[in-house]
């Protein structure tokens, strides 16, 4: 006597696997722009791996239970050739298992023409050895092969979906890939309307930082007004800053998603994990470069010229804050425009630390202005060169939390 329903033989296990990896090429086609370009690539393809993997079944077989029941069973009266119901005795045993149920209705590549009859229910496969008169042997030979029937389907699955998480991740990347350049793309046409002096809507979801791609780009630097018998210098356009700072800013949030290992990096090290997007972008940053009157931490120049300048900072106060801005400027040449200072957290109440970090230039004896909140962790204040006041620059505080030690 066996159960009715047999199980692996509902659905095609290969189409539900090619499935899982469909369904995540298209979830990643329906995320928001922002998503895309503002998560770092390996944490959003790591967030499709874990929830698209498929966990094949495994029985818990130190666990398995049943009972004895007395039991009206159904035989076969060869004598009128029909099923009759007659007294008998009913082992009914359940196997705990822990991962996919759904695994136990999907014929796997590999299958034969026996399947195991049981049945699947609340974390358990149910099964019964029945007849009208059962000896031992015959109960342990009949849970042994439905078993082991068992045990060899989930074998087969594991064989099939083996490789599942690779495949996701690769399509995954693939596709985001994809589009974060369409999208770059699209926005780098959209701003070039600017120069037709077309002002272009910006949408509720645009993005206002990114994640960079990996594709390097020539700076493209704005001349100056010319002026007679003075070779021009290049300067930074406003639409490059804000690329530097989206791609700091990008970077700097990848450090953050990984403090348990950044947390206890120095300065330096912190300094060269900002520069590998901003060299995969520009190619031509430097870092510990000279400049003006010592050394800055990140340099960004074109054709002999410095277009960009950084200090990285961890968080030690408001004097050190107030230095590592004096230190800043000193970098600066009266010509130089746009720079940013970098500061990493390691304490308790990243709160009150951005607090400070809004209010403290404004004390400083350089400051002209500010704060303007590019973000809710980053703020842009202008200030005097010290060697001239007439001369401002805008200077962007970007703070980044690597949590507490």
């Amino acid at each position: 006597m066996r159960d009715r329903n047999p199980l692996f033989s509902t659905n095609d296990g290969s189409s539900a696997r090619h499935n899982q990896i469909t369904s995540a090429e298209a979830e990643v086609a329906h995320l928001p722009e922002e998503r895309i370009l503002n998560t770092d690539v390996d944490a959003l393809v790591g967030y499709f791996v874990q929830k698209y993997a498929v966990e094949v079944p495994e029985l818990d077989l130190n666990n398995v239970s049943a009972s004895e029941h007395e039991r009206q069973i159904e035989v076969y009266d060869h004598w009128d050739k029909r099923s009759v119901r007659v007294p008998g005795t009913a082992f009914d045993f359940e196997i705990p298992f822990t991962g996919e149920a759904q695994i136990f209705f999907m014929r796997p590549n590999s299958w034969d023409t026996g399947p195991p009859y049981a049945e699947v229910r609340s974390g358990m496969v149910c099964f019964t050895i029945a007849d009208r008169q059962l000896t031992q042997e015959q109960i342990k030979a009949g849970f042994e092969r439905t078993r082991d029937s068992i045990q060899k389907y989930l074998n087969w699955h594991r064989e099939m979906w083996a490789g599942l998480e690779e495949d996701v991740a690769r399509r995954v990347r693939v596709r985001i890939e994809e589009r974060r350049g369409r999208l770059l793309k699209q926005k780098e046409l959209a701003s070039g309307l600017s120069s037709l002096g077309i002002k272009l809507k910006e949408k509720d979801s645009d993005s206002k930082t990114f994640v960079p791609p990996t594709v390097k780009q020539k700076i493209q630097p704005r001349l100056p007004p010319m002026r007679p018998a003075v070779k021009p210098e290049p300067t930074l356009d406003q639409g490059q800053y804000e690329t530097i700072l989206s791609l700091i800013s990008g970077a700097g949030r990848s450090i953050e998603q990984s403090s348990s290992r950044t947390r206890a990096l120095d300065e330096e090290a912190l300094r060269d994990m900002l520069l590998v997007p901003l060299n995969a972008h520009f190619g031509n940053a430097t870092g510990e470069a000279f400049n003006c009157n010592g050394k800055t931490d990140i340099l960004i120049r074109h054709e002999g010229a410095n277009l960009f300048a950084a200090e990285c900072k961890i968080w030690g106060g408001d004097k050190h804050l107030q230095d590592a801005i004096d230190q800043l400027l000193s970098y600066l040449h009266w010509r130089d425009t746009k720079a940013a200072l970098v500061v990493f957290n390691r304490n308790k109440d990243f709160s009150s630390v951005l607090e400070k970090l809004k209010s403290l230039p404004a004390k400083h004896v350089a400051y002209v202005s500010g704060p303007k909140n590019l973000d809710e962790s980053s703020f842009q204040f202008i200030l005097a060169l010290p060697q001239d006041a007439e001369r401002k620059v805008t200077v962007s505080v970007l703070a980044f939390d690597l949590g507490d030690q």
